[in-house]
């Protein structure tokens, strides 16, 4: 079991991104020739490992990835806690999870003049239609820079084809989180699975549509910024609106 896409989340906006015990900020700012970079871990209080860190084989495999299970730190704490585990115990270590989480919540609290963050669409960038994906290699860049999606399918599928289009489709979803900080090799996978999968959509019927859209997020305590959403469809190859509108 991994961890969900809302546990990630939930992780990172209870923590306010900043490490739990020295509160640094977990995703430093882009350059002018540099993408932002994001220096922090989710870590796991109890290991799932044998041999790791606080490790606990009475705990149920199921709850290893759960958020009770988890604390967001910088990278130099991670190995601090785990290479330090008889000092940070699981306890000690829920407990500093709390604080923080309060101490963030008490900061927010101090803004009330903060506006409210929103994701506002430009029409200009809307996409007129989307178009047909031929490789695992053209739809992984346009994940890639990707922060969120719009996953549409054909309504009328039958048992066998829910599992195999609603399977692509989560995975994508997953890949959007995650692609940015995979190594190369990892592309490399991340790019031949993905064309694995609309391999075995095409053999059954299913043709894949793409397009990314810039939109704006604004609000908060920072600067507006550009948000990307990746629409993607996955259509019949009969389907007489083949090309289906974003908008």
């Amino acid at each position: 079991m991994a961890i969900s896409d809302k546990t990630r989340k939930i992780l990172w906006g209870r923590s306010g991104n900043r490490c739990v015990i020295c509160r640094q900020r977990l995703v430093v700012d882009e350059t002018d020739v540099d993408a932002e970079s994001v220096v922090g871990d989710e870590c796991h209080i109890k290991s799932g490992a044998p041999s790791g860190p606080r490790h606990d084989p009475a705990i149920d495999p199921q709850n290893i990835d759960l958020l009770a299970n988890l604390l967001l730190l910088c990278r130099v704490h991670h190995k601090m806690v785990d290479d330090q585990s008889e000092t940070y115990t699981a306890d000690l270590l829920r407990s500093i999870k709390t604080n923080h989480e309060q101490w963030v919540d008490a900061k927010f609290n101090e803004k009330n003049d903060t506006s409210q963050v929103r994701i506002r669409r430009l029409k200009s960038e809307i996409p007129d239609e989307l178009k047909p994906v031929e490789s695992g290699t053209e739809l992984f860049n346009s994940v890639t820079g990707s922060h969120g999606s719009y996953l549409n399918h054909d309504d009328n599928l039958n048992d066998a084809e829910v599992e195999i289009v609603g399977s692509f489709l989560q995975n994508i979803k997953d890949w959007i989180d995650i692609a940015v900080d995979l190594e190369p090799i990892d592309r490399v996978r991340a790019t031949k699975s993905l064309n694995d999968e609309m391999n075995d959509l095409k053999s059954k019927g299913f043709l894949v549509f793409a397009a990314k859209e810039k939109q704006r997020l604004e609000g908060g305590v920072g600067e507006p910024s550009d948000f990307f959403a990746l629409h993607v469809t996955v259509a019949r190859a009969t389907d007489p609106k083949i090309f289906r509108q974003a908008k």
